[in-house]
């Protein structure tokens, strides 16, 4: 993996992000449609997230966000029971 990772860091961003950004909306979007139609369209979402916050900063602010406010919808949850 981390052999990957080192030959996927050395593509030139201008390559790079693009690839990025189309994968990451693909599989946003993807999970946008799963949330009516079967599948898991919260997970499908958060990964395509992940995907974009390893390139973007404010896919990276968005994912945190979410993260945050699915762990407080937890906590309020279990505080409840």
């Amino acid at each position: 993996m981390e052999r990957v990772k080192h030959h996927w860091k050395r593509v030139p961003s201008p390559v790079r992000k693009p690839i990025i950004l189309v994968a990451g909306v693909s599989v946003t979007l993807a999970g946008i449609a799963m949330l009516v139609l079967p599948g898991p369209g919260i997970v499908v979402i958060f990964l395509g997230l992940a995907l974009l916050a390893t390139e973007f900063a404010l896919a990276a602010r968005v994912r945190d966000w979410s993260i945050h406010k699915v762990k407080s919808g937890i906590d309020q949850v279990k505080r409840k029971q």
